[in-house]
């Protein structure tokens, strides 16, 4: 079920969008957030994250290595600060700084880190 939400400043940036879409969903027990240009992320790695998030993890994300991937699964103490998010600022900085707080999940798919920014890119995707 997708819930689509129009972020009126979107022209602002990410953090604008990020924020608008926590508003539209702020009676919820916390978000899965992942990005719209990283189209290869496993359906299973999301099930991860949403289940780190329903047992009580505060940050969790999926991880290859020493790299960070997406979704990342907020708990709702971090509402306040999502709402706050605006320009090109995301949420970057909120897992920075609550870096021990963050639940890793390992996995070794790269549709984690796989980000389509050219044509070129989706069309060197493989599914």
């Amino acid at each position: 079920n997708i819930h689509w939400v129009v972020c009126p400043g979107a022209e602002r940036g990410m953090g604008a969008s990020l924020a608008a879409g926590v508003a539209a969903t702020a009676d919820h027990h916390g978000w899965v957030i992942g990005l719209t240009d990283m189209p290869a992320i496993p359906q299973g790695v999301i099930a991860q994250v949403t289940q780190a998030m329903r047992d009580g993890a505060l940050l969790a994300a999926p991880f290859i290595g020493a790299k960070r991937g997406h979704p990342v699964g907020f708990a709702p103490s971090y509402k306040n600060e999502l709402l706050a998010l605006d320009a090109d600022r995301g949420a970057r900085t909120l897992i920075e700084r609550d870096a021990h707080q963050l639940l890793r999940i390992e996995t070794t798919d790269a549709g984690v880190l796989t980000d389509v920014d050219t044509p070129s890119d989706l069309l060197s995707l493989k599914f």
